[in-house]
């Protein structure tokens, strides 16, 4: 045997003991996520997190069960980076939790302390057109991807769904998706 055979014969027998005593231990699992879509259209970065400042309101304002605010509140969605590979239409429906008293609206939450409590005022989106949009209900407005960037302007007013309405800060969570038709 040569001096190499036999210097890599003492090494794997001097390996052999410390790779037999090796203890492995379960540290965790990572959870990756990730999205892979084919989209017409991306949501703009500053639309994906919109924050729709609604003003202050007298409880005064409101004229009975079914009156809306006078005051609407602008906001715009941006879309951007569409293409007609996908389709050649997009539209926005929007979702969340409705008040029993009328599913038209989204709830409005009032917060006085720590609990979350109906404020006697739900919260109406409006497409550009005026059109009141329904809660969870399928788009009813759509507009042509022949840009690559897209606006879809709304507007925003509150009613009153209660004759009780209950001061506070005053919260919706509204989700929306885009359709492609």
């Amino acid at each position: 045997m040569t001096r190499k055979g036999l210097l890599f014969l003492l090494i794997v027998c001097a390996a052999l003991p410390a790779m037999a005593h090796t203890v492995v231990v379960d540290g965790g699992r990572v959870h990756i996520k990730g999205e892979l879509v084919n989209g017409g259209c991306a949501v703009a970065p500053e639309s994906q997190s919109l924050r729709v400042e609604m003003g202050q309101y007298r409880t005064n304002t409101f004229a009975g069960v079914g009156s809306f605010s006078t005051v609407e509140v602008p906001f715009t969605l941006r879309l951007v980076d569409c293409s007609v590979d996908v389709s050649r239409t997009v539209g926005m429906m929007f979702e969340g939790v409705t008040p029993a008293e009328d599913p038209q609206v989204f709830l409005a939450t009032s917060r006085p302390g720590e609990s979350r409590v109906s404020s006697g005022l739900g919260l109406a989106l409006f497409d550009s057109q005026k059109r009141q949009i329904i809660p969870n209900a399928t788009a009813i407005n759509t507009l042509p991807i022949d840009t690559r960037e897209l606006n879809f302007h709304f507007s925003a007013r509150y009613r009153a769904i209660s004759e009780h309405l209950v001061p506070g800060n005053i919260q919706s969570d509204v989700w929306f998706t885009l359709i492609y038709p």
